[in-house]
């Protein structure tokens, strides 16, 4: 995070995935929806005015000043800004991950999410499958309470109830981006996992009978 004073006001500017919460990550992905809807049809002058507006809009919502305040700004300032968050575009690049810390509390990824073949785990199997076909569709509020039902502390049971999986989700929407993208990393993992663990079952279903 880089502190920047512009017009004797100190601003917070994030550089990096690390700065940035899933829930603020979240808000920022639907406003960047909205400002692109309406961008077909405009010419060369529109276009142009447009992105400045944007830009505007963009500025203000990750410095919390005003619109107004921002029309205040050298353009050099705000370009230094806008390239500060020039990440925000880029390919994040996931590290395997085992655990992650919030508040002081770690919580563990499984190493053998199947190896168990108990029926919590088949729950959260479909519970995963299913969370994961909505965040594919682009419904990203979900992703907290993947990592809720998947992530547990020491020694905690296999299988969470309802309400401590929901005040967790709740929590893990303050997870910086950086550890969000390495556990989606781990879940992109552990979902091709699954399935070649079910196609092996699915083969030594099929040698049995045809023995």
């Amino acid at each position: 995070m880089d502190t920047l004073k512009i017009n004797e006001q100190e601003i917070d500017i994030p550089t990096h995935w690390g700065d940035v919460t899933f829930d603020k990550f979240l808000k920022f992905s639907k406003l960047i929806k909205t400002l692109y809807e309406d961008t077909e049809g405009l010419d060369d002058i529109e276009q142009t005015l447009r992105n400045l507006k944007d830009n505007t809009i963009i500025l203000s919502f990750w410095t919390d000043k005003t619109e107004e305040e921002i029309s205040m700004w050298d353009l050099e300032e705000a370009q230094n800004v806008m390239s500060k968050l020039n990440f925000t575009q880029d390919n994040y690049e996931p590290i395997s991950i085992g655990s992650f810390t919030i508040n002081e509390e770690t919580f563990h990824l499984p190493q053998e999410f199947m190896g168990k073949s108990s029926f919590g785990r088949y729950i959260e199997a479909e519970q995963l499958e299913m969370q994961q076909g909505l965040i594919e569709k682009g419904d990203l509020d979900y992703l907290p309470r993947q990592i809720a039902i998947l992530a547990k502390k020491e020694e905690e049971e296999e299988k969470l109830n309802d309400d401590l999986i929901d005040e967790r989700a709740e929590k893990f929407k303050q997870l910086d981006m950086a550890t969000v993208w390495d556990v989606g990393f781990f879940l992109q993992k552990l979902e091709q996992e699954c399935m070649i663990s079910s196609l092996i079952s699915q083969v030594g279903e099929e040698t049995q009978k045809q023995q």
